[in-house]
C-alpha cells in the first residue's frame, strides 16, 4: 500500500510535519517571536528568488530533494513560504491558543489527508476529484486531536473540519491559485475565533 505514495511526496509530508512541530515547540517556549518569523519569511523569499538565478549550496540540496519540478521555476520553496506566511498571519490575527491550534492543524491536516487518501482513499471528494473523503476525515480527526492541546474540543474539531473543507477546494484570486498552507491556518483560526467569540 505504501507504494501508492510517491517518494518525493512522502518526504515532503514528513518534512512538513517536522517543520510544523519544531515551529510550535519554539513558539510555545518563546524561543521565537512573530518578529523573528517575519524576518525568516523575508529572508526566505529573498533566498527563494535568488535560487532562481544561482545554486546556493544547502538551499539547492533541499530544493533538489524536496521541491516538485513544477515549482522549481516559479517560486522555489513555495510551500514553506506560504506555511510561514499563514502561521505568521494566524499569530497576528488570533489570540495565542487559537493561533497555535491553527498552526498544529496546518502541521497535521494536509499531510495526513494526503497520505491516508493515497493509501486508503476510495471515495473521491465532490469538491476536488484529486482528493479523497477518507483523507479528509483522517486529516480532520488527527489535527483536531492535536489542536485540543490548545483549545476547547469544539473549537479544535470545528477548526479542523473547516480547514479540511478549504484544503479541498481551489481558491483563485486574479487567476493565481492560493496555496493551502496559507488557507488552512487562516480558515481554521477564523472559525475557532468566531465560535469562541459568539457561541462559547
Amino acid at each position: 500500500m505504501i507504494n501508492k505514495i510517491n517518494s518525493l511526496e512522502l518526504k515532503r509530508k514528513i518534512l512538513h510535519i517536522l517543520v510544523g512541530i519544531t515551529t510550535l515547540f519554539l513558539l510555545i517556549y518563546n524561543f521565537i517571536t512573530p518578529l523573528i518569523i517575519f524576518i525568516i519569511l523575508i529572508v526566505g523569499v529573498f533566498v527563494s528568488l535568488l535560487s532562481l538565478k544561482i545554486r546556493i549550496p544547502l538551499i539547492s540540496w533541499f530544493l533538489d530533494n524536496f521541491e516538485r519540478n513544477k515549482d522549481k521555476n516559479r517560486l522555489p520553496g513555495r510551500g514553506i513560504i506560504f506555511a510561514v506566511t499563514g502561521s505568521l498571519l494566524a499569530l497576528q490575527l488570533f489570540e495565542k491558543n487559537i493561533a497555535l491550534a491553527s498552526i498544529i492543524i496546518l502541521t497535521f491536516a494536509d499531510p495526513i489527508s494526503h497520505l491516508v487518501g493515497k493509501v486508503f482513499g476510495k471515495i473521491k471528494s465532490p469538491l476536488n476529484k484529486t482528493k479523497n473523503i477518507e483523507g479528509h476525515i483522517a486529516g480532520a480527526i488527527i489535527s483536531s486531536i492535536f489542536a485540543m492541546f490548545f483549545v476547547h474540543p469544539i473549537l479544535a474539531i470545528s477548526g479542523s473540519i473547516i480547514a479540511m473543507f478549504f484544503e479541498s477546494i481551489v481558491i483563485e484570486i486574479q487567476k493565481i491559485q492560493l496555496d493551502d498552507n496559507l488557507i488552512i491556518p487562516l480558515s481554521a483560526g477564523t472559525i475557532m475565533f468566531l465560535i469562541s467569540k459568539f457561541l462559547i
